[in-house]
């Protein structure tokens, strides 16, 4: 059951990339990053807008590629374009934008372009989510972390370790716990308006394989989409 409402699809690309210089264009196994998930939101098959909104012309130059499936490139404005722009305010003038030329959208659908993995069907099965809770609160992708929590700490000054678990119990004796995986947020719009967080006060979480959970930020984690992709087939 997919969400009837007025949707609008919000992937955010800057041009700058710190750990990984020009990620959201780099060649993953036969095309830019970045076309990775336009073409899953492409394949969604959502009543949907989709807005691309980035800094950069040459990433702009690949997403015109797009126009004829009427995804939209727009240049965001520069005040929005620094490394300390927040996630919030991009979305909020995407929307803006969208409402300008006659589309009032009432779910949004962020897509983070570092995510190739995640795929039309988990876009599909996050709203689904989202209807279902019929509420006005937000969904995110997450999945199983790799290592109970309790296992993580901190070095003091002296780098000894702190705030770690170290009773010797098995990883299968803790709890699950889950981690947002950066893919999917659902946002309703009337929250993304009045609110200075994508987060609603009660959060849903779908629940990703974490095959598919990679999130790139740096090139060993661009190594390993590459070489999941080519595994499977992508």
């Amino acid at each position: 059951m997919l969400n009837d409402k007025k949707i609008l699809i919000v992937i955010p690309a800057r041009g700058g990339s710190k750990r990984l210089p020009r990620k959201n264009v780099l060649p993953l196994t036969g095309k830019p990053l970045i076309c990775w998930t336009i073409e899953a939101a492409l394949e969604s098959s959502l009543n949907a807008k989709i807005i691309v909104t980035s800094d950069d012309d040459e990433i702009l130059s690949v997403v015109h590629q797009y126009k004829k499936d009427g995804v939209i490139a727009y240049k965001r404005p520069a005040a929005l374009a620094t490394d300390t722009a927040a996630t919030i305010d991009v979305i909020k003038d995407a929307c803006l934008y969208s409402k300008s030329i006659q589309y009032a959208p009432e779910t949004i659908v962020l897509l983070q372009p570092t995510s190739p993995l995640r795929n039309a069907e988990n876009i599909r099965a996050a709203i689904d989510l989202y209807n279902k809770k019929d509420s006005q609160d937000t969904v995110v992708s997450v999945c199983e972390v790799e290592h109970p929590t309790a296992w993580v700490g901190s070095l003091n000054e002296d780098d000894v370790l702190t705030n770690i678990d170290f009773t010797g119990k098995r990883s299968q004796e803790y709890a699950k716990e889950y981690r947002l995986n950066g893919a999917i947020y659902v946002i309703d719009y009337q929250h993304v308006k009045t609110s200075g967080s994508i987060f609603s006060s009660n959060v849903y979480a779908y629940v990703m394989p974490k095959d598919k959970s990679v999130d790139i930020d740096d090139l060993s984690d661009f190594k390993y989409a590459r070489l999941m992709m080519e595994t499977n087939g992508g």
